[in-house]
């Protein structure tokens, strides 16, 4: 089993780190939000820490674990019936276009995305869903070039 799930190890190991980035940068915008609404120091940090609930972490662990299933799911479909070769020369990388990495796009999309979004919670500056909102208008964009394209060759 270990043999097989071998080339996902890298990709396993990023979603990972994207995640516990998520739920570092969602509890500290929790955190400060709720020191706010004391004036004592010690106040402050004893109500802060009961933002921490196993409820939420409850969630993320789930949202990993489906995360890494959905993986797991698509790289075995990519193997058995897409027939894709994985990578046998010892490098753990996925270097062909898969449903896998197609799969794994979206994740880290999605995951960047809401981090992003904490990061602009928690310094109060835009810039990064600015960042966000510009690589959506260019993909916007992209997509209106190739359908415009795709009508011109094609007229009703």
């Amino acid at each position: 089993m270990l043999a097989f799930l071998a080339p996902l190890y890298s990709l396993i190991v990023f979603i990972a780190a994207l995640l516990v980035l998520d739920m570092i940068t969602s509890i500290y915008y929790q955190m400060r939000i709720e020191a706010a609404k004391y004036d004592v120091r010690s106040e402050k940090f004893r109500h802060s820490v009961r933002v921490i609930e196993s409820g939420k972490l409850r969630k993320t662990v789930e949202k990993m674990f489906s995360y890494f299933t959905m993986i797991i799911m698509f790289y075995a479909f990519d193997i058995f019936v897409l027939k894709i070769e994985p990578p046998l020369d010892g490098n753990t990388a996925i270097h062909t276009f898969s449903i896998t990495n197609l799969a794994a796009i979206l994740i880290c999309l999605v995951e960047m995305t809401s981090i992003a979004a904490n990061f602009t919670k928690i310094t109060g500056n835009p810039v990064f869903a600015r960042i966000v909102k510009i690589f959506s208008k260019k993909a916007e964009k992209q997509l209106d070039i190739e359908i415009e394209e795709d009508e011109n060759k094609n007229p009703p």
